[in-house]
């Protein structure tokens, strides 16, 4: 039986907790109950969950994002200005504008049309950004089946939490070939999280809108080897499809015992949600059969469009890697020794039979086949500032939702 990773408590039906292995509010898919018992998850979750999704809300703002189930809307501000070209700061939850101010921080009243937003105020809190990708780290390894033993660098076993200083590492593209990857948007903004080791380092790699890349640093000490990576889609892709839903939906017993069956649903434990949130004991018994069969029907279709999110990470790569004309950034070109490395660079990631990428070196080695980790981070310890590629991403996602 499975155990609470924090108290150790055998998990159960009745106490263990769904846990989303990258944050739901920011349109994480991947739900594990085999990680924290209810008590733990709320202890270790609600402060440094919702610090770090706050930083992330004005691009949520901007996207149709796929959820697992509601969030309320996060609170942050921008600057807007009116007709005039007076300027203010709003105050926005969610997508709407609750609080408009002037300069002197006067209450000015807000009404739709008279204002124009021209940029959101995006507050990177590094304490809560560091925190918030170990966390996710974190979930995946175990999701992934590595004990915490195996994770002495970010989780302290004495004490049942998370490291307070976990290793990040931001990612900086040190290739020719990792440089033109990045300089073009991806067809579809997705996040990514990645467990690999290079000899005894265990890393976990972390995309977050394709943007926000980082390592963490999990055990100097690992002895296997491990290559597991998982991926999904951010944007909803394809409209409510009220058919299937319907189809779905069981007409009879029989009908129910086959979904529940095909789909994994727990009856018992729907009827009991049934009680809590919709009013299920105040319903007549025609009434308490209709809303259970339209709820499975509901688990049922959700869970079909959840797949269509999940994607594998090589392909997500490689269909980004197809999209990009190579030739023309190797043309485009003027120096010998540039070309030189551009071909060696290209050489090394690319399965040239197969035309695809060698998943197994990207983002893991350097073609002079050097751990790309400890490269970036002595370009860290060197003191070179790596502001300009971050800007560069950030900017890109931005200009793109605009």
């Amino acid at each position: 039986m499975k155990k609470c990773v924090i108290c150790g408590e055998p998990l159960s039906a009745q106490n263990k907790s769904k846990e989303h292995i990258i944050h739901n509010a920011i349109g994480g898919s991947l739900e594990d109950d085999e990680i924290y018992c209810k008590s733990c998850n709320e202890l270790c979750g609600s402060n440094n969950d919702k610090a770090f999704t706050k930083i992330f809300a004005p691009i949520v703002n901007k996207i149709k994002m796929h959820k697992t189930r509601k969030t309320k809307g996060t609170i942050y501000t921008g600057t807007v200005c009116d007709q005039e070209g007076n300027l203010y700061t709003a105050t926005y939850k969610g997508s709407k504008i609750v609080k408009l101010e002037d300069s002197n921080s006067n209450y000015v009243e807000y009404k739709k049309g008279n204002f124009e937003t021209l940029y959101y105020h995006f507050t990177l809190d590094n304490v809560a950004f560091k925190m918030g990708f170990s966390k996710i780290a974190f979930n995946y390894a175990i999701h992934c089946g590595l004990s915490v033993s195996c994770l002495e660098k970010m989780f302290n076993n004495s004490t049942k939490k998370l490291a307070e200083k976990p290793v990040v590492i931001p990612f900086i593209p040190l290739s020719s070939f990792d440089d033109v990857m990045e300089r073009y948007p991806t067809e579809k903004i997705y996040h990514a999280v990645r467990i690999f080791n290079n000899g005894p380092y265990l890393y976990a790699y972390i995309e977050l809108f394709n943007t926000f890349q980082c390592y963490v640093l999990l055990s100097d000490k690992y002895t296997e080897y491990i290559d597991k990576s998982y991926a999904n889609v951010v944007e909803i892709n394809e409209p409510f499809d009220e058919k299937l839903k319907d189809d779905l939906t069981p007409r009879d017993y029989k009908d129910m015992d086959i979904i529940k069956t095909q789909y994994n649903i727990d009856i018992t434990k729907q009827i009991e949600n049934l009680k809590i949130f919709h009013n299920y004991n105040c319903l007549d018994e025609n009434e308490k059969i209709n809303a259970l069969f339209n709820h499975i029907g509901k688990i049922a279709y959700e869970q079909i469009r959840k797949e269509s999110y999940v994607k594998k990470y090589e392909e997500l790569i490689n269909k980004h890697y197809d999209s990009i004309e190579f030739l023309n950034e190797f043309l485009i070109l003027n120096d010998i020794e540039k070309m030189s490395e551009f071909f060696n660079s290209f050489q090394f990631y690319i399965v040239y039979e197969n035309d695809c990428v060698r998943i197994e070196k990207y983002k893991r080695f350097l073609p002079d086949g050097s751990d790309y980790v400890h490269a970036i981070c002595n370009i860290i310890n060197s003191g070179k500032k790596l502001d300009h590629y971050g800007h560069m991403k950030f900017n890109m996602l931005m200009s793109r939702l605009d």
